[in-house]
């Protein structure tokens, strides 16, 4: 959220150091804790602020839900707690364009998040297909795209994208159309996690029985990047363990959820 340029002392002569890898060590390590620690902040306020079916939604694929998608009130609700306010560089060529009859097949729309002294603090594009989307609708497009731009620069600007998604559309169209076979786990099995492993771990996340600093960790292990073996560990540990029996996964104890 901050400019990526620091003013350090040398000699009684101050420097501008432009990247934060020519920091003095301390300095460096200084800048790294505060951010660790604004950033889990502002993740505990947006668990605790955002609503559910409002703020952000998501679908049901296999009974599962999916990951969450940003919406625009959730956007705004960010942005505005950030002090950050959305502008659109390159509306006006559209509504030029538009009063002078050119014909205009594809919106293309650039979001910028600017602070109150018009600082450029995160950037974001949507598009959108004026015939194929909106049906010739032009209004529409231009919404349609400055709302995608505007949760495309809250999303880069406030670094959750581990957490939302942008296009809860867009998101139907690509896991319906993915068919998860079974998979048996392996222990030393250190491939990726699967779709559906990464769906309930994130939905671990918004359990009221998973405490605070337990959901703290599960963001830092999907952040690293979550391993079949390692989901199956979280899993067991919540759920409790299961085991295969005729093809099908059956919970053999209780986890440590079910005890609170």
């Amino acid at each position: 959220m901050e400019q990526n340029h620091q003013i350090v002392e040398h000699d009684n002569t101050h420097i501008i150091v432009s990247n934060p890898m020519d920091a003095s060590p301390v300095t460096f390590k200084a800048g790294l804790d505060r951010r660790k620690e604004n950033r889990n902040t502002l993740m505990d306020w947006i668990r605790s602020s955002l609503v559910e079916g409002r703020d952000f939604g998501s679908i049901l694929i296999r009974g599962q839900k999916s990951k969450a998608s940003l919406l625009k009130p959730g956007a705004e609700k960010i942005t505005g707690m950030l002090g950050l306010i959305p502008r659109f560089p390159n509306l006006n060529q559209y509504e030029h364009a538009a009063l002078d009859g050119k014909q205009i097949d594809v919106v293309i729309l650039k979001c910028e998040l600017q602070n109150q002294e018009g600082e450029v603090i995160g950037e974001g594009v949507g598009a959108r297909s004026v015939e194929k989307q909106d049906q010739g609708d032009l209004n529409k497009a231009l919404k349609m795209a400055s709302k995608s731009a505007m949760i495309d620069a809250t999303l880069r600007c406030a670094g959750i994208s581990e957490v939302f998604t942008q296009d809860i559309e867009e998101m139907k169209q690509t896991l319906s159309s993915t068919v998860e076979p079974i998979q048996v786990y392996d222990d030393n099995n250190t491939d990726t996690a699967t779709e559906k492993q990464v769906t309930t771990v994130r939905n671990l996340i918004d359990n009221p029985k998973v405490y605070l600093d337990e959901k703290r960790k599960l963001h830092g292990v999907l952040e690293d990047g979550l391993t079949r073996s390692k989901a199956k560990e979280i899993l067991d540990y919540f759920y409790g363990p299961s085991e295969l029996v005729d093809g099908k996964w059956v919970r053999s104890n209780q986890g440590l959820l079910h005890k609170r």
